[in-house]
């Protein structure tokens, strides 16, 4: 397998694709193959080779984590995925907005949240709360930050703590997975892989702290984006979804709720600029202009038992 791997790598890095990478396949609850190359920049000054144990943003992903994070209160029977959004943040202002419409990207609200960096984590959070949707909730796909960064905020406030300390909890210390974090150390700056030169905001090189402009403005803990991680890290997180929801003699989700999560819920709705975009919960199941020619399954949903 590396040897069909190494060839693909070594075409992005000679177009700037990307600079390095680490590739990790795991079937089931085994790592298949793990191989590296490049390195973390493009010869800029401090650039070092990309080694398995290096540490990246890994940006959206983060999604998915605070998507896990709500499906495991839902199991406890601490969040209701079909009550309204106001039920556990009462500043949002949209009535119509459910839990599901979260997870599904159905929200019908469209805000660039990178626009409002300057207005800091209180400004962000007024427009967002504020936000009125574009299309009514439950209509049409959208994949956006801000039903992510609301999620985020939502299971943090139905259990009662930050949502550093939620993701601890609920999933990276039961999947050992000690190396993903919000805000990372400073001691873990040589291992972490730069991401931009930002001349315009941050002046200089991003580097040890979160790309995300807003995630940046809200402290760097955020429901879109923040995290920090390695391969064999998000290995153990994809490993718990491809093992119904068990780790090791644990069942942190229900394989009810993993099956759920992972079948179409959206297949019957329009989507923005004409995409299919076919989602679970808190998945993207089929979005062509980044999954390309991947299979494509549109399962009916079942329903959830009642809370």
């Amino acid at each position: 397998m590396i040897e069909r791997i190494d060839p693909i790598l070594a075409t992005a890095i000679a177009e700037r694709i990307f600079p390095g990478a680490v590739v990790l396949v795991c079937r089931s609850d085994a790592v298949v193959a793990i191989c590296t190359a490049g390195d973390t920049m493009y010869g800029d000054v401090g650039s070092v080779p990309v080694l398995p144990d290096t540490i990246y943003d890994i940006a959206s992903i983060t999604k998915v984590v605070t998507a896990t994070a709500a499906l495991i209160l839902f199991d406890a029977g601490e969040l209701d995925l079909d009550a309204p959004v106001r039920h556990y943040l009462p500043e949002i202002a949209v009535r119509e907005l459910l839990v599901r419409h979260l997870l599904t990207h159905t929200s019908g609200l469209d805000l660039r949240l990178s626009a409002l960096k300057h207005t800091g984590a209180a400004g962000i959070r007024q427009a967002v709360y504020a936000a009125q949707p574009l299309r009514a909730p439950g209509t049409t796909v959208a994949y956006t930050n801000i039903s992510s960064l609301i999620l985020g905020d939502l299971v943090a406030a139905v259990a009662a703590m930050s949502l550093d300390r939620v993701f601890d909890r609920l999933i990276l210390a039961p999947l050992a997975m000690h190396e993903t974090g919000f805000c990372p150390p400073a001691d873990l700056r040589v291992r972490i892989a730069p991401t931009e030169w930002d001349a315009e905001w941050r002046g200089g090189l991003v580097h040890g702290v979160v790309h995300d402009e807003s995630a940046y403005a809200l402290g760097g803990v955020a429901g879109h984006a923040g995290l920090f991680s390695t391969a064999a890290d998000l290995a153990r997180l994809l490993q718990l979804w491809l093992c119904g929801g068990a780790w090791g003699s644990r069942q942190l989700l229900r394989e009810s709720t993993v099956a759920h999560a992972l079948r179409d819920s959206t297949g019957m709705l329009p989507a923005l600029q004409g995409q299919i975009m076919r989602g679970g919960l808190g998945w993207m199941l089929d979005r062509p202009n980044v999954m390309g020619a991947a299979r494509r399954e549109a399962l009916a949903t079942p329903a959830l038992p009642a809370r």
